[in-house]
């Protein structure tokens, strides 16, 4: 009796905290850019691109959540590298000038966010959260890189090797994040999120990554 007692009560607390947990699937698309203190590089453009998803929420309290999940996150980057530059690829001192260098990165994304929930009425509900992110850049393919007199040519953002004289980025990333979700009937999702590296993706300029997020989905 007492075994049974105490499978009852496991099984009564686990559903009761999935029946606190919502779970749920966006997309989207995304504006990202590189910032960074350092006046080099000269132009930083933000790139389109995009996003997809599956949310967890958590409600720890009556309006409290705690809000993660797993992205598939793409930012795109642009450089305008207008200075000279020294390339040690190159096996002799030599120094190129990289007028526009693009990257597109593919991560994984985890954020960890506190939010509130508002309910505004019995079908409209506002949940603003922010918290911390960290992203793992798994891929990247080959990106655009012009050389100054000599055309354009293909570089691997995360590959590890300096090409041409760029270093290659670094695969983590973690920074702050905060966002706005407005949930309809309880299941369509509306949301906004802006994301800001605190880790440098960047060893030779001290970039950090920049992210607008917009994205819809359904809430289970």
């Amino acid at each position: 009796m007492k075994k049974l007692f105490v499978f009852l009560a496991v099984l009564f607390c686990a559903t009761y905290s999935f029946a606190q947990m919502k779970w749920g699937i966006e997309a989207g698309a995304n504006l990202s850019r590189f910032v960074g203190s350092a006046s080099l590089p000269s132009e930083k453009k933000a790139k389109p691109s995009m996003q997809i998803g599956i949310t967890v929420d958590y409600e720890l309290s009556a309006h409290w959540m705690l809000m993660s999940g797993l992205s598939f996150v793409q930012r795109h980057g642009e450089l305008g590298l207008g200075e000279n530059y020294p390339s040690s690829a190159l096996g002799y001192e030599a120094y190129m000038r990289f007028p526009k260098v693009q990257s597109k990165i593919n991560y994984g994304q985890i954020p960890l966010k506190v939010g509130y929930n508002f309910r505004l009425s019995r079908n409209f509900d506002l949940l603003p959260s922010m918290g911390l992110y960290a992203a793992y850049g798994f891929g990247a393919g080959s990106c655009d890189m012009q050389i100054k007199n000599q055309g354009k040519t293909q570089w691997r953002p995360l590959d590890g090797m300096a090409e041409n004289g760029l270093k290659a980025f670094r695969s983590w990333d973690w920074g702050a994040t905060a966002g706005i979700k407005a949930i309809w009937k309880q299941h369509y999702v509306l949301s906004v999120d802006y994301s800001l590296g605190i880790k440098k993706v960047s060893p030779d300029y001290g970039l950090r990554n920049s992210t607008y997020q917009l994205s819809v989905g359904y809430r289970f």
